[in-house]
Parts: C-alpha cells; sequence; structure tokens
C-alpha cells in the first residue's frame, strides 16, 4: 500500500468516526431534547383541561365533556384522555385513532422514546371533582427525531464522500515533490544525477529536496571521480609515459584476452635498435622526442585503422597485434608499416630499412606467452639473416582467397555445417544457471573453426546480420523442441547492432516468438564504442518486448566505461582477461569496474574461470554469477548435421 493510499484511508477512516460520533451525539441529545418536550407537553395539556372540566363536571353535561375531549384529541401527539368523576366513580377513557408513520419500526425501538401520560385533580375550589388523565404519544417526537436524524446523516455522507477527494487532491498537491524524488532517486540509481526541480511551500520538504539534491551532487561527483580515476589508472599503470603507447601489461592483458576467445591473431614485434644509437648519440630528450612521434604514427592514421592494438614493450621494442592470420591481410599491412617507420627515419635523416627488424607469429593452438616467444624468435632470425622482417613459414597455411573463404561461410548459411554450442552462466548463490551463452562451430576442412576464428571472419565479410538470423532461427527451433532449457544468451555482432534493417527483423522475430524467458542479447564492448547511438536503439527495442540486454567483455579497453549510462544493460561481463588476475594492477582494475557497475545495480558475471579459488575471488569483490570452464560448453543441438561430422 502506498503513501497516498495510506493517508487517505486514515483521513477516510477519521472521517466515518467523525461522523458517527457525531449522528450518536446528536442521536442521544435529540432523544434528551424530544423527552423534555414530551413532559411539558403533558404537563401543559393535562393543566388545561382540568382548568377547563369543573363546570361541566357539575352539571353532568355529558355533551360538553366529549366536545371538550374531542378538542383536545385533536392535537396529534394526544394519544389518549380518561376522565374519572369522584361521585360517580365511574371512568370515561377517549383513544385517538392508530396512525400510520413513515419512521422504521427499529428506529422507534431503538429511540427508547415511550408514552407519556399526567393524572391530575379536578376541583372547584373547596371540592375535588375528578381525577383526570393525558397520555401523550412518543410517534410524533420519534418522527421529528427522524427527519433530523436524516438530514444529519445525508449531510454527514456528504462530507465523508468529497473528504477522500480532497484530502487525496491536498496530498498530491503538498506531496509534489515527493514524486518527483522519487522519480529522481530511481534515475539516480541509473546514473542520472539531474537535481530535483519541484518547489513546495512545507518547510520539511523543502529541507528534504535540498537534502536530495546535496546527496545527488555528492553521489554524481563520487561516480565522475570514479571514471576519472579509471582513466588516469590506465594512463599511469598502462601507458607509456614517452611514447604514450599502451605498455606491456596492458598489451598483455589484450593478447590473453582475445586468444582466450579463440580470435586468430599475428603479432608483429619490431625491434627500434636507431632510437638506441640516438640516446646515446644525442640524448635522452632527443630519443623520448623521437619515441612520441614514432608513438603517433604508429597509433593514428591508415594503420590505426587495420590493426587492434600497438604497445611499447621494452626501451627499444613495440608491439603491434592483428586479429587476422591471412596472408593477404597481413602483407599489405606490413608494407604498410615499412613505409611509416621509413617515413620515421627520413625525418632525422637516417637510411631506410636500417635500424629496425621484425618479427612476425601467428597463433595457432598458442598462449600470450607462447606467442610473444614465438614472435621474438621471428625477429632473431631476421636479425641473424640481416632481413627487415621474417616470415613465418607453416607447412599447413590456409592458401583460401578472401572471396573462397566468403563462398565458404554463405555456403553455411545456407546448408547448416554449423554446430551450437552454450557455456552456463552461473547465479553466484543458488548454484542454478543464470543463461547459456550461445556460440557456433563451423565444419571446414575436416575440423571444426572455432567460435572466436569464425566470428572474425563473419565480420570480416560483413555477414554478420546473415549470421545472426541464421543462429536466432536455429536457436528458436532449439527452444521449442525444448521447452524446459535454460535461457539462451545471444551475442549479437558490430553488423548487426549498426543495421536498421536487423532491428525491424529482430523486432519482427521477438514479437512472434514470445522467448522473453528464454531468450536475452548481448553485444560486445568494442559494439558499444563503434556506435554507442545504434546501441541505444537496439536495447531500448529489445527492452520493450520483455527481454534482457548485457554487455560482453566490459572494461577490455580499461578506460572509460562510462557508456554503461547511456545504455543501461541488465548485466556485463567482466572481460575474459581478467580471468585470472595476475597482479595488483589487474585486481585495481577489476574492483573499480565491478564497483562501478554495482552504482548503477548493474549485475556483474565474471568470465574465464577455470578454478575454485577464482570463483571465490570473484565472489568475494561482489560478482553476481561466473562463467568459464569451470563450467564446460555443451552441444545444443546437431540440427542439419551430417552423419559424417563428429558429434
Amino acid at each position: 500500500m502506498t503513501l497516498h493510499q495510506r493517508v487517505v484511508l486514515f483521513v477516510v477512516a477519521a472521517a466515518l468516526l467523525t461522523a458517527l460520533a457525531t449522528a450518536a451525539v446528536a442521536f442521544q441529545l435529540g432523544i434528551t431534547q424530544l423527552k423534555n418536550e414530551q413532559q411539558q407537553q403533558v404537563s401543559l395539556l393535562s393543566a388545561a383541561m382540568a382548568e377547563a372540566l369543573p363546570p361541566i363536571i357539575e352539571q353532568s353535561d355529558n355533551e360538553r365533556l366529549n366536545q371538550l375531549v374531542a378538542h383536545f384529541m385533536a392535537a396529534p401527539q394526544v394519544k389518549s384522555v380518561s376522565v374519572m368523576p369522584m361521585l360517580s366513580g365511574q371512568r370515561q377513557l377517549w383513544q385517538a385513532d392508530a396512525r400510520a408513520i413513515a419512521t422504521p419500526r427499529w428506529f422507534v425501538h431503538l429511540s427508547g422514546i415511550e408514552s407519556a401520560s399526567k393524572t391530575v385533580s379536578v376541583s372547584n375550589g373547596w371540592t375535588q371533582l375528578a381525577r383526570v388523565t393525558v397520555e401523550v404519544s412518543p410517534l410524533p417526537a420519534v418522527e421529528a427525531l427522524w427527519e433530523r436524524m436524516s438530514q444529519l446523516v445525508t449531510l454527514l455522507a456528504a462530507m465523508c464522500a468529497v473528504i477522500p477527494f480532497a484530502a487525496s487532491f491536498m496530498f498530491r498537491r503538498v506531496t509534489t515533490p515527493l514524486a518527483e524524488l522519487d522519480t529522481r532517486l530511481n534515475a539516480l540509481g541509473r546514473g542520472d544525477y539531474q537535481p530535483a526541480k519541484s518547489r513546495t511551500r512545507v518547510k520539511d520538504l523543502q529541507a528534504l529536496l535540498q537534502a536530495f539534491n546535496l546527496a545527488g551532487q555528492q553521489v554524481a561527483r563520487v561516480h565522475k571521480s570514479q571514471q576519472e580515476e579509471l582513466s588516469r589508472l590506465r594512463d599511469k599503470l598502462m601507458i607509456d609515459p614517452v611514447s604514450r603507447l599502451p605498455n606491456r601489461g596492458y598489451f598483455q592483458h589484450q593478447l590473453q584476452s582475445f586468444i582466450k576467445d579463440d580470435v586468430n591473431c599475428t603479432l608483429l614485434l619490431i625491434e627500434t635498435e636507431w632510437l638506441s644509437r640516438l640516446r646515446a648519440r644525442y640524448g635522452y630528450q632527443y630519443r623520448d622526442q623521437c619515441w612520441r612521434l614514432l608513438g603517433e604514427a604508429l597509433s593514428h592514421g591508415e594503420l590505426a585503422e587495420r590493426h587492434k592494438l600497438v604497445a611499447r614493450l621494452s626501451h627499444n621494442e613495440v608491439a603491434i597485434l592483428l586479429t587476422s592470420v591471412d596472408e593477404g591481410d597481413i602483407r599489405p599491412y606490413l608494407q604498410r608499416l615499412l613505409r611509416v617507420v621509413n617515413q620515421e627515419l627520413e625525418n632525422i635523416s637516417l637510411p631506410a630499412n636500417q635500424g629496425f627488424h621484425i618479427g612476425v607469429a601467428k597463433t595457432q593452438d598458442d598462449d600470450a606467452a607462447s606467442l610473444l616467444a614465438k614472435a621474438d624468435n621471428a625477429l632473431q632470425q631476421a636479425k641473424r639473416h640481416g632481413e627487415v622482417y621474417h616470415w613465418p613459414s607453416h607447412a599447413n597455411a590456409d592458401s583460401r582467397t578472401r572471396e573462397q573463404w566468403r563462398h565458404i561461410l554463405l555456403d553455411a548459411l545456407n546448408k547448416n555445417p554449423l554446430t551450437l554450442y552454450a557455456q552456463p552462466v552461473r547465479h553466484r548463490d543458488n548454484q542454478t544457471n543464470w543463461h547459456q551463452e550461445v556460440y557456433a562451430h563451423l565444419w571446414v576442412d575436416e575440423a571444426w573453426l572455432s567460435a572466436g576464428q569464425l566470428l572474425n571472419r563473419i565480420e570480416m565479410y560483413a555477414l554478420g546480420e546473415e549470421f545472426d538470423r541464421h543462429v536466432l532461427t536455429r536457436a528458436d527451433q532449439y527452444i521449442k523442441a525444448h521447452p524446459d532449457s535454460d535461457k539462451l544468451a545471444i551475442n549479437l555482432t558490430v553488423e548487426s547492432v549498426r543495421s536498421t534493417a536487423f532491428h525491424d527483423w529482430l523486432a519482427n522475430y521477438l514479437l512472434k516468438t514470445y522467448l522473453s524467458d528464454k531468450l536475452a542479447f548481448e553485444v560486445a564492448e568494442e559494439a558499444v564504442q563503434v556506435d554507442i547511438a545504434a546501441c541505444q536503439t537496439l536495447f531500448k527495442m529489445i527492452r520493450e518486448h520483455g527481454f534482457d540486454v548485457g554487455i560482453d567483455h566490459f572494461g577490455r579497453d580499461m578506460d572509460n566505461v562510462n557508456y554503461i549510462h547511456d545504455i543501461e544493460p541488465d548485466y556485463v561481463k567482466l572481460d575474459i582477461g581478467f580471468g585470472q588476475p595476475s597482479s595488483d594492477v589487474d585486481d585495481v582494475f577489476i574492483r573499480m569496474l565491478i564497483n562501478i557497475a554495482a552504482a548503477q545495480e548493474i549485475r556483474v558475471i565474471a568470465t574465464g574461470i577455470e578454478q575454485s579459488d577464482q570463483h571465490q575471488y570473484f565472489h568475494q569483490l561482489g560478482c553476481h554469477g561466473y562463467q568459464g570452464y569451470i563450467l564446460p560448453p555443451v552441444q545444443l543441438d546437431n540440427l542439419s548435421q551430417s552423419a559424417s561430422l563428429p558429434s
């Protein structure tokens, strides 16, 4: 029951009690008054009759006696008259005819008013002639009381009917600031720190509004400081102060995140010997200026559009990460990289293709450490052979062209050589599944192409919309065949997020499937950063149909995550690179990200969990759920699978 309802109920109850008390008091006062009036009437009537009777009795004139009594009996309140002459002793009785009344009988009994009578002596001054008794009826008095009470009750009922509306109006008028405070408090929980603007003459509410606005300002400052602190921590702990490029710690986190997501990566390791020679010749200041110029050249322009990350690993090493192993992508990038580096050498009058070497390594069942080691081996190989770069050679290197891969993927979407897997996301407390995140594997060359590798190619060839529609269609088929299954979370591609055509298709899909308790949707943090407006539109549409939305890879860039204030996800999944904190720096970032999400009442899910001690670590930090190979993925279906494919 709301405060408004409680107040109105209290006012109504008070009004009813007041009305009942008023009616009771009026009823008792009316009875007392009418009884007094009844006694006065019977006294007056008996006295008047005693005064008029002596001559009539002395003369024994019955006719005049009847006329006199009839005159008195004409009064509505007279019920009966009796005269008993003293000489004859013969009593005469006159009674009024019974008359109908409109007063309910229960009211007559309730009033307690009865007939009143009085007997007086009739004398001529020295001799008692007779005794006369006059009795008055209670009915006229009861009728008068009924009429008064009816009018009073009607008035009180009208007042009781008006009072709740008046009380409600006044309450709403007086407490308008409270309604706005309620709205602003809910908004405050979502990160909207605008002050309340209502005005009121009630001093207590004025003080409450001022206190709320002050509290909102303080919360806004805390939230802003959290965001600023996250950016400062990133700049202080993860950015090289000389080159302004990310440092080794940040690079290793990013590399680990992509590799754990099964993303095919190529690592380019550059040793910049000429910068060391510049330090020896011209000093640190000149060397640092050259580092800044090189950092700007590598992190801006055409190169920045093609690589995922460039970082300074040591005093003379730079690492560049590409999320592709396609030679058709890497060689053109390598040529552009050489032009950029040679341009920097030319700017300081040094010969081209000298003073630096590049090692190239591709992922092949590698972890972050082994890929770095492979790149360093390739770099040393280039130095030994006097080459600018050393290209990795693999006997099983993929020889397909981009166009051939595009046809393979299109054929996959049409013929369904895909299998869906799902990895459980479990609640922290009750150990039940929150949902299961869906991903797909593709069968190519008698082997499965993993989810990360598949998504790389899906996005590379702009097939995200077709892929997401296919996965959603398959998910719909699976849920209908298994109505008792857990909720499935579908991760949408960047292309789908930015496509209005896909938004329209998805709205129609959600309207037809009625699966709000069986589906949730996620987008990667990268998709939000690419087009936050499209994400806002997509999330709003999905929520209107009753589905949950979440952010995957939350905090991957360890940078400002204030976008969650704009898109308001139901949950976020920490980037998989945080799954195994390797330093106090990781711990600081993890705690900061969890606190930022918790401040806006957004649930946090830890990912990359493989051991129970990891689960306990994130549990203690306040994560609401966890996901990882501690809960192995399961195959959802094998629809349209060939009998030759492995199960």
